[in-house]
């Protein structure tokens, strides 16, 4: 296994996933968020009986949708207390326990400093299984815009996932934007066991 033994896998870009996996695996609103936010409500509607039209304001549920124009890229992997026969029978049978995650986490930025190209370091990021639901009304731009790789459908929350993503940067024109990136730490990975 290349993973354990080498340090060698891959980082999907998100926006691949949608069309990779089956149809009772697939999020087909992979790499969006939406959520609802607490604002103004504007509506326009017509004049009963006319072709005029009249705006009204009212305060209300906002439908947002984020994204993020770069490339992301992730490695899903599962929180501890998930339930292992859950995951085998979704995913396959070969699971791994990631023993010190935060070490693969420098591991894997390390090994991205090598590279021509651009990307942020390793982020984790908790998966939030809200989608389309309401959040609270202090979210930042910032969090907002991470909704858009770190939310799922509440029909998702038993993987209950935690992702390791990378960002490329740079210029559209220039940043790495293939449909995997290709890890390859070049050693065994210590705190990585088959389970």
């Amino acid at each position: 296994m290349d993973f354990v033994c080498r340090g060698k896998f891959r980082m999907g870009n998100l926006r691949v996933y949608p069309t990779l996996e089956d149809a009772e695996r697939c999020d087909s609103s992979e790499g969006e968020g939406h959520f609802q936010r607490f604002g103004t409500v504007t509506t326009v509607d017509f004049v009963q009986g006319s072709d005029e039209t009249f705006v009204a304001q009212k305060p209300g549920y906002v439908h947002t949708h984020t994204e993020l124009l770069n490339p992301k890229f992730v490695l899903s992997c599962s929180l501890p207390g998930v339930d292992l026969e859950y995951l085998r029978s979704r995913f396959g049978p070969w699971l791994v326990r990631i023993d010190q995650p935060r070490r693969l986490a420098q591991d894997v930025s390390d090994y991205l400093e090598s590279l021509p190209d651009r990307f942020t370091g390793v982020e984790g990021c908790l998966v939030h299984y809200n989608k389309g639901g309401k959040v609270r009304p202090e979210l930042s731009n910032i969090a907002s815009t991470r909704l858009s790789y770190s939310q799922k459908p509440a029909v998702f929350s038993q993987e209950k996932e935690f992702r390791f993503v990378v960002i490329a940067m740079g210029t559209p024109g220039s940043r790495f934007n293939d449909d995997y990136l290709p890890i390859d730490l070049g050693h065994p990975l210590d705190y990585v066991n088959v389970i």
